[in-house]
């Protein structure tokens, strides 16, 4: 179906940026729909999968080949410890 560009500015935008690509006003126009379109679609939500095998890309660039064992308080106390700060009694 023909779409007509009635806005002569507008026209002369889209020319422009089909000119300066080097692509037709068609491409030029169906490229700027899909950045609109990415830009306005919600943001895809990750799948299990998709987080755990990220965490394992992340702990391969690291070196850390197993994860990590579980920290505990008294872990997470001794490494954070702040000189001259009162320690928490929580």
């Amino acid at each position: 179906m023909p779409v007509l560009i009635k806005n002569p500015d507008t026209e002369r935008k889209i020319r422009e940026v089909a000119s300066l690509h080097g692509e037709t006003l068609t491409g030029a126009v169906d490229r700027a729909m899909d950045r609109e379109l990415a830009a306005a679609r919600p943001p895809k939500r990750r799948t299990a999968e998709e987080i755990l095998a990220a965490a394992a890309g992340l702990r391969e660039e690291a070196g850390v080949w197993e994860p990590l064992p579980p920290m505990t308080k008294a872990d997470w106390d001794e490494i954070n410890e702040v000189p001259g700060f009162p320690e928490d009694d929580d």
